[in-house]
């Protein structure tokens, strides 16, 4: 009997010794992650991002993420502070939190500059044996009218009697009904989906109506090599202008893939515009797909990088419209721009749509535009003058554009008979080809 109770002791011992160790396991995993995505924002260029509040247990731990951004340097920081608490099992960490954004003299967003309910909430859990984050996060709806500055629309003629508009200030009425996103991270690897059903914006010009915005992404790898894709729903936009009718469009729609490997660097967007419709006559409906390919791989990388390091003094020049300071502060991306037109990068339009029953129009079309980047590498922009670098750039242009259905309006403007169908258009070494007739670019 005794040695019956000795084993079961020892048992018992084993098992809970097993069981705090999975726990302290738990709870060390959980916060080496944290430290990680600290580190990881801190490093991104205009963020100090640290952790504080830290209590480290076995069962519990919390702490407070505090986030300062500036987007220049004489830019007035704000302030993200994330506290949490969290709850470690043996095969995952439960956790909670809120978030608040400040600005520099300590109003928040959430509170004093939009009157809403209460501040940015989160939920979710961390899953240690599969090292996977998921969160829930709830952004609260708010009703708020803001102030819109006069501001001044220049004419055509500058400085002549009506050539500009000044607009007055008013009021615009902003009405939000929340946001809801949902986050996974597992390794390098992002996943969110987030839905808002509704935003309206109305002054005394117009009324504008979103409802039932969708947004979904993935995003895997760092800056170095990544592979992403976005994607953006609208079911219904309105649009009412004062005293005229209201036009809605139906299934808006924008996706961007992208991806980044040692070679090259290649996007992939589609934009769509369902049925538009004013008084239930239709107007419109069409869409795009762009491919944009042959962009060197550490051209990009060092281009992203020198624009990291130089983004505040360009912000800076051009806050200023100063037109020297923003050269000085360009001329580092200078490399890497060289980079980038020496690998030969081209634009291809894969699909074009748009389609108006009230006009009668049915246009497809398709083309691409390159640049034969040859010895581009070797080019001097110190000595090289703008009007010289746009000439050259100009012969380098290659690309042509086809029209099925294109509308009257544009065949007269571009001066050729209604019959023209379909419109061609090319151009090659500084010499623009429409429909066989030739208009050379370059004197």
């Amino acid at each position: 009997m005794r040695k019956w109770m000795i084993a079961g002791a020892v048992v018992i011992v084993l098992a809970g010794g097993g069981y705090l160790g999975a726990q302290a396991y738990s709870s060390q995993r959980f916060d080496s992650e944290i430290d990680k995505l600290v580190a990881r924002l801190d490093a991104r260029p205009g963020w100090q991002v640290s952790r504080d509040d830290i209590d480290i247990g076995w069962f519990h731990s919390s702490g407070r993420i505090e986030a300062r951004y500036m987007a220049s340097t004489d830019a007035d920081p704000v302030l993200v502070e994330v506290p949490y608490e969290a709850g470690h099992g043996l095969l995952e960490t439960t956790l909670e939190g809120e978030a608040q954004v400040r600005g520099s003299d300590g109003e928040t967003l959430f509170g004093d500059v939009l009157k809403s309910e209460g501040s940015l909430t989160w939920n979710g859990r961390f899953l240690t044996r599969d090292q996977k984050l998921e969160a829930h996060f709830t952004l609260p709806g708010f009703s708020q009218t803001v102030s819109v500055p006069a501001s001044e629309v220049p004419g055509e003629v500058p400085g002549e009697g009506g050539a500009g508009e000044t607009t007055v200030p008013r009021d615009m009425q902003l009405e939000f009904d929340g946001l809801e996103m949902d986050i996974e991270q597992a390794g390098d690897k992002v996943t969110l989906n987030g839905q808002a059903p509704r935003l309206r914006l109305a002054d005394d010009r117009s009324d504008i109506l979103i409802e039932n915005t969708t947004l979904s992404g993935t995003f895997a790898g760092d800056d170095q090599a990544f592979q992403q894709s976005v994607t953006l729903a609208i079911a219904a936009a309105t649009v009412t202008p004062a005293g005229g009718p209201s036009v809605v469009s139906k299934d808006l729609g924008y996706t961007l893939d992208a991806k980044l490997d040692p070679q090259q660097l290649t996007l992939h967007v589609q934009a769509d515009v369902g049925d538009t419709r004013m008084r239930d006559q239709s107007m419109f409906n069409g869409g795009l797909e762009l491919t944009l390919d042959h962009v060197d791989g550490d051209g990009y990388r060092a281009l992203a990088a020198a624009l990291d390091d130089n983004l505040p003094r360009i912000q800076s020049a051009i806050d200023a419209d100063d037109d020297q300071a923003l050269e000085s502060a360009m001329a580092p991306l200078r490399p890497s721009m060289k980079k980038l037109l020496a690998g030969s990068p081209r634009l291809s339009l894969d699909r074009l749509t748009a389609n108006s029953p009230m006009l009668g129009m049915k246009m497809r079309g398709q083309g691409e535009l390159g640049i034969d980047g040859n010895g581009i590498e070797s080019w001097n922009f110190d000595t090289m003058g703008d009007e010289a670098m746009g000439r050259e750039l100009t012969r380098r242009l290659d690309g042509q554009l086809t029209l099925e259905g294109a509308p009257a309006i544009l065949l007269m403007y571009l001066g050729l008979p209604m019959s023209s169908d379909p419109l061609q258009i090319k151009l090659a070494d500084g010499v623009l080809e429409i429909n066989g007739q030739q208009m050379p670019l370059l004197p």
